[in-house]
């Protein structure tokens, strides 16, 4: 057994590849396996891998047929070995540093997850930005500071980032409680899911403030890519992170947290961006008799989970009778109606 386990997915990024391995490669920590996951790529990076594999022994490959981020990533848990897992995306590089730092940050606090700053880098001309998130070095006492207000703090705000390459997890916690990634067909980012479903077995969390991953923007990636289904997806994520806090015995502690999550978060997020505003309203007119939706809508149109979150942030007061009205039209089937309300082309009264 190894230390960590490193998983990069790779698919059509044979510009990029050479310097995401060699970033790892390079790390001042040695005791890891590279996990390199073939997700059906058409270019030159199966000869990358194989190349890289020939000089360094800690290097295993897995080819598959192509089936998406989420099916790669999940190739390369079921492989995996180590104590820690680190993810990293194969267009993107890290500091040498990076393991060494959040597997130290780990053992010396018990933390079940590190997490990282990262900063985003110009894929034309080079230029790495500023660390990207606000986090400061601190150890979070999860039983102490109470789920909720972990949320309130640290999740909602974005202090912290939801992305699975800014993050160590323990491999035990992810293995007893069978956690994997979403499909992306099904599921738009399946980080978010992940990380909120592994955060609901954490006790504690170590937060580094220094940016140990540099993330290329580039125009061609996923992220810039068109987005099908994207409201239907946001739905279906909002819809399974609170059937599993549920499940995990979490529903009544995020109560209130959860609704106003997914409305402001999620699903606003799936109406103002979803290119097809045809598939947004079929998305609602399909959620709209899903139990788990109907639930969280009605919680919007009841005072506490809009007061508590202006309480614990200061923030929302505007937003409340938004959220009642959208919550009431789509619930009585104006899916146009409340669709308009949340992209701004339709005042509250």
């Amino acid at each position: 057994m190894c230390r960590v386990s490193v998983i990069v997915p790779i698919y059509q990024v044979e510009a990029y590849l050479p310097r995401c391995l060699d970033s790892i490669l390079a790390q001042t920590f040695s005791d890891f396996e590279l996990i390199l996951v073939d997700d059906g790529t058409k270019d030159d990076c199966p000869r990358i891998m194989e190349e890289y594999a020939r000089r360094d022994a800690r290097i295993r490959r897995i080819h598959k047929e192509n089936g998406g981020l989420s099916s790669a990533r999940n190739a390369g848990l079921d492989a995996a070995r180590g104590m820690y897992i680190a993810f990293v995306d194969s267009d993107d590089y890290v500091a040498p540093t990076l393991l060494e730092d959040a597997v130290a940050a780990a053992e010396a606090t018990g933390a079940e997850q590190v997490l990282f700053n990262y900063r985003l880098v110009d894929a034309r001309d080079g230029r790495e930005r500023e660390p990207y998130l606000p986090i400061e070095d601190e150890v979070i006492d999860l039983s102490r500071l109470g789920m909720a207000n972990y949320f309130y703090r640290y999740w909602m705000p974005y202090k912290h980032g939801q992305e699975a390459w800014s993050k160590l997890y323990r491999r035990d916690v992810i293995e007893q409680n069978g956690l994997r990634f979403a499909p992306n067909n099904e599921v738009f980012a399946e980080d978010t899911l992940f990380s909120a479903m592994y955060l609901m077995h954490t006790k504690r969390i170590a937060a580094l403030s220094k940016a140990y991953v540099f993330y290329v923007q580039r125009g061609d990636s996923l992220m810039a890519m068109r987005k099908p289904r994207l409201c239907w997806r946001l739905m279906t994520l909002s819809v399974r992170l609170c059937e599993y806090a549920r499940k995990c015995g979490r529903g009544h502690e995020l109560r209130h947290v959860l609704p106003v999550l997914c409305y402001d978060k999620l699903i606003c997020k799936g109406i103002r961006l979803d290119p097809d505003m045809e598939d947004v309203y079929r998305a609602m007119e399909e959620f709209r008799g899903n139990g788990t939706m109907t639930a969280l809508l009605r919680a919007l149109i009841a005072p506490g989970p809009l007061l508590a979150y202006t309480a614990k942030t200061g923030k929302g007061i505007r937003t409340q009778l938004r959220a009642r009205v959208f919550a009431m039209r789509w619930l009585r089937g104006d899916v146009r109606g409340a669709a308009a309300l949340v992209q701004g082309r339709e005042e509250t009264a």
